[in-house]
Order: structure tokens, then sequence, then C-alpha cells
């Protein structure tokens, strides 16, 4: 169902246990968004849902919140709720936000992710927590093993469900939630969801589920302001970080700042360059040992460090106070992986800026990542670094350039030549370069 934008709600006219409205209150969380609005009610109600809500719009909390309220008006000695996502860097996430929640409750958690010991994860589930927070492939290793019963479970929530889909989890995430309890309330939860993706994933683990659309990926979030800067080369592109994040601009002042790099050879590079200016930052992307990157988000969060660099494994999920910068170093695959990465400031009630470097390659990805969000990225220059490249001279209605034409007596050039080919039979491989000896005649001869 499409949602009319609700008059605001208070935490406190919901039916919850005292120790959750201590939590909100500790938390500071008074006013609901418009997201746990509508899916908390419809949450606690039972009802199987598909709910579409941008990145920053609450949604962690929307699920969390009714999900612990059932666990208490339902005490088991086993796990009763799983939460499946597609990164560790969001399963730990959701889990802290978990644990906040149910800080005044005596409701366990446990994550299990990949690269952590399997056997350290066998400990934390011998201690039965009601709530486990996991990616799908290293949860089903643990089911295999007889540590996670899945007939248990009560309530399974499939967060980032889009994110799953692109990472090919669709079979795992299906396998888990067949073998749920059939009685278990099924949540989804999508920053971009879409009908025909998703229709295998619904019709095998969803029913007759309320589909709840707040918003979407294309409305673009009101409080990051989105720039783009035209770039020459790689090597401008480094030049134009660096004085960056270096704050020497005093329009460009920031607290965090999180740069976005397609491949984790170009993270590497830009650490490298930022390193060689006394530029500070963590590296983050999947070659990263997890306890190492662990230890990096930590000091990120902690204001040890206040520069990131990282490919998309850090463009969802992650939540960090006063993070008001994303440079998209490269300009992303597509409108979906921009909103995620843009979607890591201006959440909730703060403001952030984002600023896609660009190059002649990549203007017409990034006019396609506009035209599909219904924006338009205001030009950004900066007087000591502005680029040689301006743009394409001829564009399309679209804003796209105009590709080159080839020349016609090129493209004859490159063709390849026809060759003849001459069938060749298995009677004409037989005697070659025999002569073959001729036929006796037999002559009569009348007699005389």
């Amino acid at each position: 169902m499409e949602t009319d934008t609700p008059s605001p709600q208070l935490f406190s006219t919901l039916l919850l246990d005292e120790p959750l409205l201590e939590a909100l209150e500790t938390l500071e969380l008074v006013e609901m968004t418009e997201v746990q609005q509508v899916a908390i009610a419809q949450a606690l109600a039972g009802k199987d849902l598909i709910v579409n809500a941008k990145t920053g719009s609450g949604k962690t909390l929307a699920f969390v919140l009714p999900l612990l309220q059932q666990i208490l008006d339902n005490p088991q000695s086993v796990a009763q709720a799983i939460i499946l996502a597609p990164t560790r860097e969001l399963c730990r996430q959701i889990n802290k936000q978990c644990t906040l929640l149910a800080q005044y409750t005596k409701i366990k958690t446990a994550v299990i992710i990949g690269g952590e010991d399997p056997k350290y994860q066998i400990k934390v589930l011998e201690q039965y927590p009601e709530i486990i927070v996991a990616t799908p492939g290293r949860l089903l290793e643990h089911v295999k093993r007889g540590m996670v019963d899945l007939d248990a479970i009560n309530i399974l929530v499939l967060d980032e469900a889009d994110r799953m889909l692109a990472m090919g989890f669709n079979d795992d995430v299906i396998k888990i939630a067949r073998q749920c309890n059939e009685e278990c309330q099924t949540v989804l939860y999508s920053a971009s969801f879409n009908e025909s993706k998703f229709q295998d994933l619904t019709d095998k683990v969803l029913y007759e589920a309320e589909r709840i659309l707040i918003d979407s990926t294309r409305e673009g979030n009101e409080n990051v302001t989105q720039q783009k800067i035209l770039a020459d080369d790689h090597d401008h592109k480094i030049k134009l970080c660096v004085h960056i994040l270096q704050n020497e601009d005093e329009n460009l002042n920031f607290h965090k700042a999180i740069v976005f790099a397609n491949k984790k050879e170009t993270v590497n590079s830009i650490s490298g360059w930022l390193q060689s200016k006394n530029i500070p930052s963590a590296t983050v992307h999947s070659d990263i040992d997890q306890d190492k990157r662990n230890m990096l988000l930590r000091k990120f969060r902690n204001d040890d460090l206040n520069v990131m660099i990282a490919t998309d494994v850090a463009s969802r999920g992650l939540d960090i106070k006063d993070l008001d910068l994303i440079i998209n170093f490269d300009v992303p695959q597509n409108g979906e992986d921009y909103m995620h990465r843009i979607g890591r400031t201006g959440r909730m009630h703060e403001t952030g800026l984002a600023l896609t470097l660009v190059n002649a390659q990549e203007w017409n990805k990034m006019i396609s990542i506009e035209n599909f969000l219904q924006i338009e990225c205001t030009e950004r220059k900066i007087k000591s670094l502005v680029a040689k490249y301006t743009g394409p001279e001829n564009r399309k209605s679209s804003g796209k350039a105009y590709g080159k034409k080839k020349d016609t007596k090129q493209k004859n050039k490159n063709k390849k030549k026809e060759i003849n080919k001459i069938k060749v039979r298995a009677r004409d491989k037989k005697n070659v370069g025999k002569r073959r000896a001729p036929t006796e005649k037999k002559i009569s001869i009348p007699d005389s």
C-alpha cells in the first residue's frame, strides 16, 4: 500500500513493555519516522511484510522494536528470531541496534558472519541467544552442524533484500525460510523493491504479505547536497581528493568523510597517496581481514581517524555519527549503489554533502544515474584544480554525449575477409596420392 505522510507519532503511544520504552528514552528516541509509524504496527500484528524504505529512514528500528516485543510476549529457551543481511558490516550495525534496544531486558543476540572463527560462534550459539543476526551462507553452515534449530524460528527478517539478491543469496535465503516454523512471520525490507526481481523470493517465503511503500531509492535524500566535480584523469582525481581532505577549502569543511571507489586496487592507491600527504585513513574492502576491518571502523567511529577509503562493502549498514562528507572517487555502477553510498550521510535529521568526481569516460554513466534518480547534481569547481575537461561538446536530449562514429573505410579494413570454404568429403580423402588400378575389362573372343 502507498502511504500518505502521517502526522508525527510518539513511541510512548505504542503498546510496548516498560524495558523497551525505557531503552527508547535512554536513547532519546521520542518521535517515530514515517516508516516506523507504519511498519511497527503491522509487524506487531504478526503480518508478513514487504517494506520499501530508503536508507537512513530508521528502518532497522522499525523491524527490531516489534521483534523484541514479540519475544517478550512469547519467551522461549531457544533462538526464535533470525535477521538476515547481505554484509558483515550491516549485521554488526543491526546487532548494535538490537543490543541498545534490549539493554533493559534479558534478551541475548548473536552475530554469525563469515571471516570469523566458527568455533567462537559455536560457543555463542550454545548460550541460546533469542536473536541471531547473520549472513545467509555462514548461518547455513551452522544449521548443517545442528547448532541452529530453524524449526523454532518464529520471526524471519530479510534486510537489504535487494542487495542479497544481487549477491546471489536468493537460494540460500529460500532454503533458510523453508526450514523455519510454518507459522513464522517473514518481513522483507528493501530500498529498491522491484516486483519482477523479487517474484521468486516473495512467492516462496511470504504469505499474503502487506506491501508498505513509504519511499524509494529514486526519491533523493533531501538532507544531502549532491554535487559533481569534473576531472581529467586518475591523477587529477587524487589531487582533488587530497585538496578536499586536507580541509584547505573553507567551503568544504567536514568532520568525517568516506571516499568510495569501485575497485579495491583503487582504494589501496588512494590510501597510499593520502598517507604520503600525511592524511591518515581507514581502508575497508573485501581483502581486509575482518578483525582489522572492525578495528579500523572502531577508530573511525571514535574519531581516531576521520577519513575512510572503501569499496561498496561499506555502502550499506554503516551508521556513523558526524559523517558529513561522501566522495565518489569513481562514479558508481548504477543509481541504487549511488544512493546507498550517499545514504551514509544525511541520516535521520543530519545533513551531509556528496561529491562525485566525473571524467570523460564516466560522463554518460553519471547522467544515467541522474536520470534514473530524477536528480541533477550541480557542478562544483575547485579554483586551483579546475579540469581541462568541461563536459561533452555535443549532447543528446538526455544529457549524454554522442558516441564517436567510426569511419566507414576503417570499418571495411577491420572486416574479416571472407574465405570460401570448400567442403571436404570423406570420399575425397581416400587413396589421396595413389593411382587407382584400372578396372580389367573382359574381352570375349569369338569361336573360330
